[in-house]
């Protein structure tokens, strides 16, 4: 059973301890490099509720079938069709018009002619200086799993807890009490660039987002 009531309460040392017992399975190592999608590439299906599918974008796939593991941080809210009114689960990126593709030094170029990919992030360390791809740390990328991971598992309680909301409603036709919908809803969203879920419980997360966020964008600034 697990020992945690939410995704808050769940010490980031241990989602690291288990990542570095997937490390000593895996024996290649993990380089990962920042891409900028090209438009409409990171364009995820919509799923009815109830699917386990988590809707990959794609450029998710295009990389996967070139055999290129993808990591595209995400989050995913619910929408009520206006017609039919079931629930439909849409994912979108936390860093829009970026994900991550964990690659070798020779793979540079075969990347970027994947469809949906429009460029390597890179950089010069001198001026004048051909620019290099650039490499994010293994810190950078465990810490934003460790932030999807949470996003993910306050969504599946908000899910939860809707749905209860409706079967109690459905057991008892006359209970009063405005429906959940609207707060579920409006609680998915923020001010934060890219449109990145309000549940994140901690504010170091929060701030990890935004400062990676200008990472990106000062290495796209570079891009001819």
């Amino acid at each position: 059973m697990w020992k945690y009531r939410s995704a808050d309460a769940v010490p980031e040392v241990e989602f690291y301890d288990a990542r570095r017992g997937e490390s000593r399975r895996s024996v290649p190592v993990e380089t990962w490099y920042a891409v900028k999608a090209a438009p409409g590439a990171q364009r995820c299906p919509s799923m009815r509720d109830g699917h386990d599918r988590k809707g990959e974008s794609i450029v998710e796939r295009n990389l996967r079938n070139e055999g290129f593991e993808a990591f595209m941080p995400s989050y995913r809210i619910e929408v009520r069709h206006h017609r039919q009114g079931h629930w439909i689960e849409r994912r979108f990126p936390i860093f829009v018009g970026y994900l991550f593709v964990n690659i070798g030094p020779h793979d540079y170029r075969a990347v970027e002619s994947v469809d949906g990919v429009s460029k390597i992030l890179r950089y010069s360390k001198r001026f004048a200086e051909k620019p290099m791809p650039f490499e994010f740390a293994q810190e950078t990328i465990d810490r934003l799993r460790y932030i999807e991971w949470e996003q993910e598992q306050n969504f599946l309680v908000a899910r939860a807890r809707r749905q209860r909301e409706e079967e109690l409603s459905r057991e008892q036709p006359g209970r009063r009490g405005k429906s959940p919908n609207r707060r579920i809803r409006r609680a998915q969203f923020t001010e934060l660039g890219g449109g990145l879920s309000s549940s994140l419980q901690t504010p170091s997360s929060r701030v990890f987002i935004t400062e990676t966020m200008k990472a990106l964008g000062n290495l796209a600034g570079g891009i001819e």
